[in-house]
């Protein structure tokens, strides 16, 4: 009796551990592609609320860079990043997770 009430003990604290991490460090707008002709240019040109800055987005995980290019644009999206590089200015992110609505 002890057995089956000691491992309903586990199974729930367990249960209420595990959280889905829904919180995103910044929130945006996917303009469309950058298709300028210089070094530093290309990628997806990204627009990060309430913040000022040049940003551009080269893959995002789970989509082909084909698959990228030929969304439909302005597109919001929410995600996690960190700065891959920076450019003449423009600042290039990896993002390692995202949700777009």
């Amino acid at each position: 009796m002890r057995l089956p009430f000691l491992s309903a003990i586990f199974c729930v604290s367990f249960l209420l551990s595990c959280s889905k991490q829904n919180e995103y460090q910044a929130s945006g707008t996917l303009t469309g592609p950058d298709l300028a002709f210089c070094g530093c240019c290309g990628g997806v040109v990204l627009t990060i609320d309430n913040q000022p800055g040049n940003y551009r987005v080269d893959s995002l995980p789970f989509l082909s860079q084909q698959q990228l290019y030929n969304l439909s644009f302005p597109r919001q999206i929410k995600f996690d990043f960190t700065i891959d590089r920076s450019c003449g200015g423009i600042e290039y992110l990896k993002m390692s997770r995202y949700i777009m609505e």
